[in-house]
């Protein structure tokens, strides 16, 4: 054996043996050496720069950090706009679905990778929500992993990344190292900070049975949505002025990008249609309720007593289409008028009922379908205003409150305001044999004014309630759409229910058409028939 041979040996040997040692003082719990088990919850240039160069300021800046929240969005929760909630409550509430950094980092919530990408089960995000609601921020990231940590130390995947960190260049760590600390998924958005999306979205990606309603529960977030420095792509969002961190996110890809649907044809006719609606607008026929989701689906809230209350969606309902260039970040989110680069899309419409001060011009001139959000008036305040006691607050006791006793009623154009919000819903797609209901056809949008009886119903100055007729509401409301009549509509009337649509995938096979062969009636005649 040569002398270069025994070096090598004996190089091998010792790296083995450094990392066992490393290995073995990780997995009897001393923190001091045990940075590469990956549940410090503390970003460490030593154990994580190494490999993620930069990505630790990446991430402080990103959207998720920055949580640059729409202006309306605090309403529902609140009954206030965002910039009206006072910080402390910020922290306690919105805190809790913050990965920690940026304003949490004063409070001693340091940026946790592990909120989003750890894959083994052991983080507890409940129990660090608690404790930010609790206002305990300096050991919330600590109780999330403390029950978990030595347990995991302990484990075969994570011995096994701590010495391959050692002994083994990059590609072969991330071999085990992504099954400890990977890409996020899925599981770990819907089942943590998201989960409260079904409230306003009926999305069911929290529950086990989630398959049965999105044909994408097979996907993760990232397949669709965009990712760039930690910036995850989402609704478009528009300022109506002024701008924010928001303006830069990234998108969502497109239905027919490269590796999805690109390609796909459902014939001319139906293709046409994407010009000016997009493929969620058949393919969310319906959404489920609260009997589905678990997590309440809310139809109606109001803060018009002080407290919130609520209407809930106890079954399936049928998504309203709406025209959507995006959702506006200082804007309430009201129905929009078609423009150029307008959509038709689905929604949950949200009716939400809330004290306003009126001094608003745009609040004062149409309250109910003003989309400023004008200046909401706290619901402690409203509480208070309740002059009898009897737990229903007035115009006239709204409008006369007067909190300083200084003879100036401190609310006198006080205005109750009742608005639907569109929440787009873009989960819940549904194909063959998935979901609540099968795609729209063509007929379940037109043929709705296939006679003048039909035409009255549906587009009369004050047209019947849908149930009255519809057993299931239909998505489409041509005059709320700023139709006179159904852009399809014929004469005579066509059977829009007849129309099929098919489906051509590229590369697909034609179908067969079975007919006999060219020459056998040519034959059959020659020999008389026989």
């Amino acid at each position: 054996m040569t002398r270069f041979n025994l070096i090598l040996i004996g190089i091998f040997i010792f790296m083995f043996a450094t990392a066992g040692v490393y290995a073995y003082i990780g997995y009897s719990g001393n923190q001091a050496f045990s940075v590469h088990y990956m549940t410090e919850q503390k970003w460490a240039d030593s154990s994580c720069g190494g490999c993620h160069m930069g990505v630790y300021q990446e991430v402080a800046f990103s959207s998720h950090v920055e949580q640059d929240l729409r202006k309306w969005s605090s309403i529902i929760e609140h009954g206030v706009d965002v910039d009206s909630i006072d910080y402390d409550s910020m922290l306690v509430t919105y805190g809790q679905v913050h990965p920690g950094g940026g304003h949490m980092a004063d409070q001693g919530v340091d940026i946790d990778c592990m909120i989003c990408h750890e894959q083994v089960g052991g983080y507890d995000f409940q129990a660090r929500a608690e404790k930010i609601a609790s206002g305990d921020f300096a050991y919330a990231n600590e109780a999330a992993i403390t029950e978990q940590r030595e347990k995991l130390q302990k484990s075969p995947l994570y011995v096994t990344s701590y010495m391959l960190d050692v002994l083994t260049p990059l590609p072969v760590v991330m071999e085990v190292h992504d099954h400890i600390m990977g890409s996020t998924n899925r599981a770990l958005c819907g089942s943590s900070c998201h989960a409260g999306d079904a409230a306003t979205t009926a999305v069911t990606w929290a529950i086990e049975d989630h398959g049965s309603y999105d044909v994408h529960a097979g996907l993760d977030c990232q397949d669709c949505h965009e990712v760039k420095e930690h910036n995850i792509g989402g609704i478009k969002t528009l300022f109506a002025s002024g701008s924010g961190h928001m303006e830069n996110e990234v998108g969502v890809r497109d239905c027919d990008s490269s590796g999805c649907h690109e390609g796909i044809s459902h014939g001319a006719m139906a293709d046409a249609h994407l010009s000016f609606m997009n493929c969620e607008s058949c393919h969310i026929p319906a959404l489920p309720g609260t009997d589905i989701t678990v997590t309440p689906v809310i139809r109606q809230f109001s803060w018009a007593n002080g407290v919130r209350e609520d209407i809930i969606y106890e079954s399936e309902f049928t998504p309203t289409l709406g025209w959507s260039a995006g959702v506006y970040h200082d804007r309430l989110p009201t129905a929009q008028e078609r423009e150029s680069d307008s959509l038709l899309k689905p929604f949950n419409i949200i009716t939400g009922i809330w004290w306003d001060s009126g001094i608003d011009e745009e609040v004062l001139a149409d309250p109910n379908n003003s989309p400023s959000i004008g200046n909401p008036i706290d619901p402690a305040i409203v509480l208070l205003a309740d002059a009898d006691g009897d737990g229903v607050v007035t115009e006239a006791e709204m409008r006369s409150y007067d909190q300083n006793q200084d003879g100036s009623p401190d609310y006198p154009n006080a205005v109750l305001r009742e608005v639907e919000m569109y929440y787009q819903a873009s989960h819940n797609i549904a194909g063959s044999g998935t979901g609540l209901a099968a795609p729209l056809g063509c007929g379940d949008c037109h043929g709705v004014s296939a006679s003048e009886t039909l035409q009255n119903v549906h587009f009369a100055d004050d047209p019947r309630d849908c149930s009255d007729c519809h057993s299931v509401v239909p998505a489409m409301d041509w005059k709320a759409l700023g139709y006179d009549e159904d852009p399809a509509e014929t004469d005579p009337p066509t059977d829009f229910n007849s129309i099929r649509i098919d489906v051509t995938k590229p590369g697909e096979r034609p179908t067969e058409i079975e007919r006999e062969p060219a020459f056998k009636g040519i034959i059959s005649n020659l020999l008389g028939g026989k």
